[in-house]
C-alpha cells in the first residue's frame, strides 16, 4: 500500500527547470534513494517533500493527507542534512533532546528517550560532549538521532555522508540501513554516490536534468539500465555502437564484427536501425590468442592496451579494430595478460542489453 506519494512535482529557479514532472510512490518502511549527478534536482525534490522549498506545481501525500500546505514541523518528517546542522553550544545529549522539548514532550520522556537514541546510533557515552569535540561521523550520528527523536513518519537524508572520509562513509551507511530496518521507518535518501545507493536501497530513482530516468531495484538498475545515461552512470559499461542486421534473429553489426544478442532485445527495432549494445566488463571472458578459448556466441580478437590494478579485479582496456572495450578479470589472472598481448574476447548473447541509439532520434 502506498504510504508516500509525490505527484508531478515541478520547480524552477530563475526560469530554469530544476525538477520536472517528478512522480514517486513509496511503501511504508521502504528505503528509496534519489541518485544522480550534482544539479540533477535530487536535493530540491527532497526539500520540497520536507517543506523547505515550495513546488511550482504538484502534490506531496503522506498516507491520505496532502501535506503540501503544512509547514515543515507539522509534516511528520525528520531531516538529516549534509552539514550536520548541530547547535554548537549544546551537548550531543541536548542536541538530541531539542526537538522533543520543542514538541512539548514531558521531561521524564526526554530523560528516557535521549539515552535510547544515543545508544541506537552508538554514542551512549558521548552525550556530554559538544559538536566540536566529536568527529564528523559522530556528529552525523547525533544529527540522525535528533531527526529520529520526534519519531517521524518519514526520514529524509540529504547527502548525509558526503563530507566524511571513505572508511567512515561505508561504516555509517551500514549503520543507517541497520537503524532504518530496525525501526521500519520510511526513508528517502539523496546521494550522488552510486555504490552507496546500490548498497542500502530497496529501490533507486536515477535522476537527470530534473527528470526521472529509471525507478527500480539496485539489482535491476545495474543489470537492466533503461537508458544510456543510466548505463554509464551506474558502474562501468561497454557501449558498442551497432547497426541492426536481422532484428528478428537478434543479429547486429559492430564495425567488422557480427554479434548475437537476445532476439527479444531487438524485437522493437528495425533492420538497418542504429542501436547500442551494452555489455558489462565482468561479462566478457578473455583467452590467449593461440588458445581455443571458452565457447561463446560472440568472439572477437583484441590487443591489450592498458592494465589497471583495482584490488580484487584488474581492468583491461583493449583495442578491437580501432574500438575500445573494457574487461574485468580477477587479479590472480593479471600476469597472464600483460600490455601489448593479443587475445580473444568472448561474451554470450545473454550478456548484451540493446537500446535504440538515442543520437539517431529513434525512440529508446
Amino acid at each position: 500500500m502506498t504510504y508516500v506519494e509525490l505527484k508531478s512535482l515541478n520547480k524552477t529557479f530563475a526560469g530554469k527547470p530544476a525538477v520536472r514532472d517528478f512522480w514517486l510512490s513509496m511503501e511504508k518502511g521502504e528505503f528509496v534513494s534519489l541518485l544522480g549527478p550534482s544539479g540533477c534536482g535530487k536535493s530540491t525534490t527532497l526539500r520540497m517533500v520536507a517543506g523547505f522549498e515550495e513546488p511550482d506545481s504538484g502534490e506531496v501525500w503522506l498516507g491520505d493527507q496532502n501535506v503540501l500546505d503544512l509547514p515543515p514541523h507539522r509534516r511528520g518528517m525528520g531531516m538529516v542534512f549534509q552539514s550536520y546542522a548541530l547547535f554548537p553550544h549544546l551537548t550531543a545529549w541536548n542536541n538530541v533532546a531539542f526537538g522533543l522539548r520543542i514538541a512539548g514532550r514531558p521531561a521524564g520522556e526526554i530523560r528516557r528517550r535521549v539515552p535510547e537514541l544515543l545508544e541506537l546510533v552508538g554514542l551512549r557515552e558521548a552525550g556530554g560532549q559538544y559538536p566540536r569535540q566529536l568527529s564528523g561521523g559522530q556528529q552525523q550520528r547525533v544529527a540522525l538521532a535528533r531527526a529520529l527523536a520526534i519519531e517521524p513518519r518519514v526520514l529524509l537524508l540529504d547527502e548525509p555522508l558526503s563530507a566524511l572520509d571513505a572508511v567512515v562513509r561505508v561504516t555509517l551507511r551500514e549503520e543507517i540501513r541497520r537503524i532504518q530496518s530496525t525501526l521500519g521507518i520510511t526513508t528517502l535518501y539523496v546521494t550522488h554516490d552510486q555504490e552507496e545507493a546500490l548498497a542500502i536501497s530497496d529501490r533507486v530513482v536515477v535522476m537527470r536534468d530534473g527528470g526521472v530516468e529509471q525507478v527500480v531495484t539496485p539489482e535491476a538498475v545495474y543489470a537492466e539500465p533503461a537508458t544510456r545515461f543510466v548505463a554509464t552512470f551506474i558502474g562501468k559499461m561497454n557501449q558498442l555502437t551497432c547497426v541492426v542486421e536481422r532484428a528478428r534473429e537478434g543479429r547486429v553489426r559492430w564495425g567488422d564484427h557480427r554479434l548475437a544478442v537476445p532476439p527479444a532485445a531487438t524485437a522493437r527495432l528495425a533492420d538497418g536501425q542504429a542501436a547500442v549494445v551494452l555489455v558489462r566488463p565482468e561479462a566478457v571472458a578473455v583467452a590467449a590468442a593461440d588458445a581455443e578459448g571458452p565457447a561463446g556466441e560472440n568472439r572477437v580478437s583484441a590487443t591489450i592496451e592498458l592494465v589497471t590494478f583495482l584490488g580484487p579485479v584488474t581492468r583491461l582496456s583493449l583495442d578491437v579494430g580501432g574500438r575500445r572495450l573494457l574487461v574485468d578479470i580477477t587479479t590472480g589472472d593479471r600476469g597472464r595478460f600483460p600490455r601489448g598481448v593479443s587475445v580473444h574476447l568472448v561474451f554470450p548473447a545473454a550478456a548484451c542489453r540493446v537500446l535504440a541509439d538515442e543520437a539517431s532520434g529513434e525512440p529508446r
